[in-house]
């Protein structure tokens, strides 16, 4: 407040009320500033517990995923050598399966040519055998003749 704006008082009576009434109006600024910074405080006390609960619940959150995540890079890591186990495995048994599958089709190879051996002699003997009746009816009807 500058000198400037203080009034000039006509007696002690009026300048006693001014400046009680300024004192007053002060005093009530001051308790309103002051009422505010409390109702500030407790705010801000209340948010900071707030925002201190939030952050050990991010913070916990933060360490079961952190503890998720291990878990599941573990079990990825467990299940890979799983599959490239299977994989080897089925890698063998395909391999022994088409052995005896070649091994298969050679003894089937064998087999159908052995069965057209077979054929083949059996036709073999078939003719002979009709060639012998036909010689013995052609001998036996040369006896009947003679």
């Amino acid at each position: 407040m500058d000198s400037e704006d203080i009034p000039d008082f006509s007696s002690l009576k009026e300048e006693t009320a001014y400046w009680k009434e300024l004192s007053l109006k002060y005093k009530q600024s001051f308790q309103e500033a002051r009422d505010e910074l409390v109702e500030f405080q407790e705010g801000s006390r209340e948010l900071e517990a707030e925002l201190e609960a939030q952050l050990v619940q991010a913070e916990q959150r933060n360490r079961d995923l952190q503890a998720d995540n291990q878990r599941l890079k573990y079990e990825v890591e467990a299940l890979k050598e799983k599959l490239e186990h299977q994989y080897a495995q089925s890698y063998k048994q395909v391999s022994v399966l088409e052995d005896d599958l070649s091994q298969t089709r050679a003894i089937k190879e064998q087999l159908h040519k052995y069965v057209r051996e077979l054929e083949q002699a059996n036709d073999d003997l078939e003719r002979a055998k009709r060639a012998t009746i036909v010689s013995l009816e052609d001998f036996e009807q040369r006896l009947n003749q003679a």
